[in-house]
């Protein structure tokens, strides 16, 4: 459809659009913390049964890390911004901002908590999303930035946006050469894009000999019993207790 309208209407529409959508991400990841706290909880089962109703839908309902990229995360801003020069609060987008950039300290706080003494971490995914090599706004650039700031060593891969995350990370972080050597290299391993390419893991990169990487699978694309025998799987937004617990 094209709507004809004004420049003024133009904007705000534009704008507003992207935001919503980040609403729609926010939601998604507020309710996998939520369910990660209690027992039984999965994240995946909640937002598909949501998605069917068709006044919502299934698209950006899924709850993992938080959006970023060159729109979402301005356009938000952009409309907080121009309403508060107008002298009106808008504190769902607000909100919307304030969880998003939550994911960050939140992985990072899960990743430490699971981190042999001395072990190092590993982390798929650099770009803001699958099949580009932008990172502007990339989480998968700012979670290992910050553990390389608290010490932490960390090892990272991305089938495209190794380059330009050079540019930003620098030398204090390693830069596998591919995916099998970060897997290999690292004691905890964190999914942070869902590549295709990540998807299709080969399970002997994760064979140890007298221990378990832990591997933190943000988006939940891996098959659990797949590789569950060899490492410690952990899927973002599922608390595997038993729910009748409660």
């Amino acid at each position: 459809p094209i709507k004809r309208m004004s420049i003024v209407n133009a904007e705000i529409t534009k704008i507003a659009l992207n935001t919503y959508v980040t609403t729609k991400i926010s939601y998604a990841n507020m309710l996998s913390e939520l369910c990660e706290k209690i027992p039984g909880g999965n994240v995946g089962v909640v937002t598909n049964a949501l998605g069917c109703d068709i006044r919502i839908g299934h698209k950006y309902l899924k709850g993992a890390l938080g959006f970023g990229g060159p729109c979402f995360p301005r356009d938000n801003r952009a409309l907080i911004y121009t309403a508060r020069n107008f002298r009106v609060s808008l504190p769902i987008a607000e909100a919307t901002d304030r969880i998003n950039q939550n994911q960050i300290p939140r992985i990072v706080e899960l990743i430490l908590s699971v981190l042999p003494r001395g072990g190092r971490v590993g982390i798929l995914g650099l770009s803001y999303k699958p099949d580009t090599n932008v990172i502007e706004e990339s989480q998968g650039v700012e979670i290992p930035r910050i553990l390389s700031e608290k010490g932490v060593p960390v090892i990272v891969y991305d089938p495209a946006a190794m380059e330009n995350a050079k540019q930003v990370l620098g030398d204090k972080i390693t830069f596998a050469d591919s995916l099998k050597e970060c897997l290999q290299k690292a004691d905890v391993i964190c999914i942070t894009v869902p590549w295709k390419e990540f998807k299709e893991i080969d399970p002997s990169y994760l064979e140890r000999e007298g221990s378990r990487p832990t591997l933190i699978d943000c988006w939940r694309i891996l098959d659990e019993q797949k590789y569950k025998k060899i490492v410690n799987y952990l899927a973002l937004g599922v608390n595997e207790a038993d729910e009748n617990k409660i």
